[in-house]
């Protein structure tokens, strides 16, 4: 072989080298790995026994009852025989009752006998009131599962909701009886188009939008596509983008369900499920180091530090309100609103943190 083809292969190889150092160093800088906690943020917390994974809360602030999905991810992860079997549930938690008394309580009815809850959304209106569900069916078909809510919070199934729009779904919030948008974290269903979507950064992700008949892509290009929630008025919808550790804001119209982007706050976190408080507030779970989250997932051991973000947007202000290295809670995955209290969800373990809400923001 001459010296000119070796230098070639030299010089490829060296700029391949080059490449896949560029690419691995940006990965692990957006995912938190660079970042350090220099110190916690304490809150007065206690755990509530759950099941593993309550990932989602919402909170029906009328009644004082508190919604939370959860099923055993690491069992399904695992693929052993039966976890196919494996089923989720719904749950929730009388807050009216004395602290002391709160537990978990399952209102999941029979049906769909296929039902793995992810995301979760509470709609009041034209005279009904109903919970919708994003579900991981172990058939691999996506849906959106929504139930009618009795007075006691017994659910009762009302229709499962599927479009060729559902690739990877995360998150949905309900704008009408049967209407609502939800979130694809990623562009593609295989496991290898994943990982590409992720280590490579791509913005493949996106908010669908179904009015009660049909689906479609209602905004894209975005980054890992998680929590969403909606404002009071319906006029702006609020969207998670994980892998660029930032918040997008939509405007909605209200009309035709079309989303325009209008900002994007960066929040220097992996920001998870976005929960609006009846002031118009918003608390955020967040993941401050992806990398920690990515062991946690395969490793209980392993912790993974746990974040909440409020954000203030008439006063345009953002700050952290809670900061764990993962002793406390691990995984985290929301936090609910509930007066001077919030209810803390996480993706794996079998607890549900109730804890004091801090008025003060911090800089993290």
């Amino acid at each position: 072989m001459s010296r000119k083809a070796w230098s070639i292969i030299g010089y490829s190889a060296l700029a391949l080298v080059v490449i896949v150092s560029v690419l691995t160093w940006r990965f692990l800088s957006a995912a938190g790995y660079f970042t350090g906690i220099r110190q916690e943020i304490a809150a007065d917390c206690r755990a509530i026994p759950a099941v593993p994974g309550p990932e989602d809360i919402e909170i029906d602030h009328a009644t004082g009852m508190a919604f939370i999905s959860g099923y055993d991810r690491r069992a399904v992860a695992a693929g052993a025989p039966g976890s196919d079997a494996v089923r989720g549930g719904i749950y929730v938690i009388d807050l009216n009752e004395p602290q002391e008394s709160w537990a978990l309580r399952p209102v999941t009815p029979a049906e769909p006998a296929d039902f793995r809850p992810h995301g979760i959304s509470l709609y009041e209106g034209e005279g009904v009131k109903r919970l919708f569900a994003v579900s991981h069916p172990a058939s691999g078909i996506e849906t959106v599962e929504i139930f009618d809510i009795g007075e006691d919070g017994m659910l009762t199934h009302v229709r499962s909701v599927t479009s060729d729009v559902f690739i990877s779904l995360n998150d949905v919030v309900a704008v009408g009886p049967e209407s609502f948008y939800a979130t694809n974290d990623h562009g593609t269903r295989s496991q290898f188009g994943k990982l590409l979507d992720d280590l490579l950064l791509l913005r493949n992700a996106n908010v669908v939008y179904f009015d009660g008949e049909k689906g479609e892509v209602a905004a894209d290009t975005i980054s890992y596509a998680n929590g969403i929630n909606v404002s009071a008025d319906g006029q702006t919808v609020y969207v998670s983008a994980l892998l660029s550790m930032a918040m997008n804001i939509y405007q909605r119209n209200l009309e035709t369900g079309a989303l325009r982007w209008v900002d994007q706050v960066r929040l220097g976190t992996g920001v998870d499920n976005i929960d609006v408080q009846p002031d118009g507030t918003l608390l955020i779970g967040a993941h401050p180091d992806l990398i920690a989250f990515l062991g946690h997932a395969g490793d209980p051991a392993k912790l993974s530090p746990s974040q909440v973000v409020r954000i203030e947007p008439e006063q345009k202000r953002a700050g952290t309100i809670y900061l764990n290295r993962g002793e406390e809670i691990s995984g985290i995955s929301v936090a609910a609103g509930y007066g001077d209290l919030m209810l803390l969800g996480q993706v794996f373990e079998p607890e549900v943190l109730v804890c004091t809400q801090s008025k003060e923001l911090r800089a993290y």
